[in-house]
This record gives structure tokens, sequence and C-alpha cells, in this order.
């Protein structure tokens, strides 16, 4: 198999952002983040006392709802998961997460992925950096921002 380099797979992801569709925040999803997570916070589970008690007028989703949402966004948005050729793609990590806005539920939400950098590894193994902005409709500062880092494996 021909070896790829990190000029191929930058041309892969093209020149723009990456955009994904809206996805309505909806309380059934953020329950079952909570149950999942074993997290029972008022705020984003009871929206009668989130209504009456919090600052934002309902429940709002975890923060970590948010930044588990970007898998979903990414296989959403550039039609497949990884460039042409890949195996397959391994969560790394992140170098930096920042929540700057709440997601309150019933809002719709959006990614815009950005190629940071590529940095090749050996073996076909290719560190991604991709820049992840979580757009809240109709609201001019995000929900959050995100350096997120994936290795890409080629066959070798």
């Amino acid at each position: 198999m021909e070896q790829r380099t990190v000029e191929e797979i930058r041309e892969s992801y093209g020149n723009k952002p990456q955009l994904s569709e809206w996805l309505r925040v909806e309380q059934k999803l953020i329950d079952q983040f909570g149950g999942a997570t074993l997290d029972s916070d008022w705020m984003h589970v009871d929206p009668q006392r989130a209504k009456r008690d919090g600052p934002f007028g309902g429940t709002i989703a975890f923060g970590f709802w948010t930044l588990s949402m970007l898998t979903y966004f990414v296989r959403h948005a550039g039609g497949r998961d990884y460039p042409e050729g890949a195996l397959y793609g391994l969560n790394y990590g992140f170098d930096r997460v920042r929540l700057i806005e709440p997601v309150v539920v019933g809002s719709r939400i959006r990614n815009r992925s950005e190629l940071v950098d590529i940095t090749e590894r050996g073996d076909g193994r290719f560190l991604v950096k991709t820049k992840n902005t979580v757009e809240i409709e109709h609201q001019e500062k995000p929900a959050m921002v995100a350096e997120w880092l994936f290795l890409l494996v080629y066959p070798t």
C-alpha cells in the first residue's frame, strides 16, 4: 500500500471549515447523559426547578455533553469520518477546551471544525489537531471551543 503524506491528508480535509447541521438540544438527551454519568444536578435534569431557581430560564446541557457531541458533529459534517484510505481514527484527547456559554435546552447547536495541524508519527500514523467551535443559534458567543487531537491510522 502506498504511504500517505501530510500534504495528501491536508488536501483531503480541504481549505474551508466543515460545518455540521444544526442539532436541537432536547431534555431527553440531557437526561440520558445525566443517567449515564450518574450526575443528577438539578440545573440539567429538573426543568421545573431550573426554571424557578436557575439563572437561565430552564435546564442547560452538561458541559461534558457538549464536548461529547463532537463525535456526532464530525460524523455528520463532512460525509465521512476520516480521509479516504484511513483504517480508523483514535481519540487522542484535547489540547484545550473552553466552555464559554451555557447551552439552554431547546436551543440549537452546530459545530465548525477547522484543521489546525497534522504531524507524521511513523508506521502509517498521523496526529491530527482540529479546532472545534460549537455555535449556538442566534448567539454571538459560542458554547465551546476545543482543540481535539486524534490519531489517523493508515495501512503500512
